[in-house]
């Protein structure tokens, strides 16, 4: 027997049943690793809490690749109901993906500097970010900026590759896809709930805070869907984490000597 998915493809009953499981394992699995890092193994020793942390990683973003592989090589490149020539980012597309990390970047700065500044709520956030950046053996500004960089070029690829590629590709084989925007945004908010919320000893910026990563997660996979590329939520999703390492080079940069 077969079913046919959201967008008429033809799909066999256990593939369905699979791909089920696989959106339930990519949508669960990263706030697993968070919670792992950030709560459960807290007080472990930092060097201990770096390789779970990097086999969680390995695994996350090594599984879409799997899965395509095992099961979907046949075709790999992605189906869209949209026109092949509209399978491209215009540069408008890349100016309003630009625009929209500038904007996020600013507001993070403005929200810091100009609304918490001097508040319990950022002299905790500075602790919280010293020690973890002091824990990760961090202790110079040339190790920091690398790392900011990494996070900025490489995890912000990734992030876009596992949530907008595999899973809200993968939604979309079951729901129509507003829907599946929304439930792969709130998959991708669900883990930076936990990290938000340690950060910010889960005070009450921590809420909206997250409703915001998910609005950008809509974003994001709005302009994967128009675009059919993820070079636009790329490029936003790069700018926005390097104003998030540079917010953060303000508030330990102290610790560089």
């Amino acid at each position: 027997m077969a079913e046919s998915n959201s967008s008429g493809e033809t799909l066999p009953l256990n593939s369905r049943r699979n791909d089920f499981l696989a959106i339930c394992f990519a949508m669960v699995f990263p706030t697993l690793i968070t919670l792992v890092y950030f709560q459960w193994l807290k007080d472990a020793e930092s060097s201990f809490q770096q390789i779970a942390f990097g086999i969680g990683k390995v695994i996350q973003f090594g599984f879409p690749v799997l899965w395509i592989w095992l099961f979907y090589r046949h075709r790999l490149k992605r189906s869209k109901n949209t026109d092949e020539q509209n399978n491209h980012s215009s540069i408008n597309d890349l100016l309003i993906a630009a625009g929209f990390g500038l904007i996020v970047s600013v507001a993070m700065f403005a929200i810091y500097f100009f609304v918490l500044a001097d508040s319990e709520i950022a002299n905790n956030l500075v602790v919280m970010v010293k020690e973890k950046v002091s824990g990760m053996g961090v202790n110079s500004i040339a190790k920091y900026a690398a790392l900011g960089i990494f996070y900025a070029l490489c995890h912000s690829f990734m992030e876009e590759y596992y949530w907008r590629w595999f899973v809200f590709d993968m939604l979309e084989k079951f729901v129509s896809t507003p829907v599946a925007n929304v439930i792969s945004s709130l998959g991708f908010m669900a883990h930076h709930v936990i990290l938000l919320g340690f950060f910010f000893n889960w005070q009450w910026l921590t809420y909206p805070l997250s409703l915001c990563i998910a609005v950008g997660g809509m974003f994001w996979a709005w302009q994967y869907k128009k675009t059919g590329s993820l070079l636009a939520p790329w490029i936003s999703h790069m700018i926005v984490d390097a104003g998030i390492f540079s917010l953060g080079y303000f508030l330990v940069k102290e610790i560089f000597g």
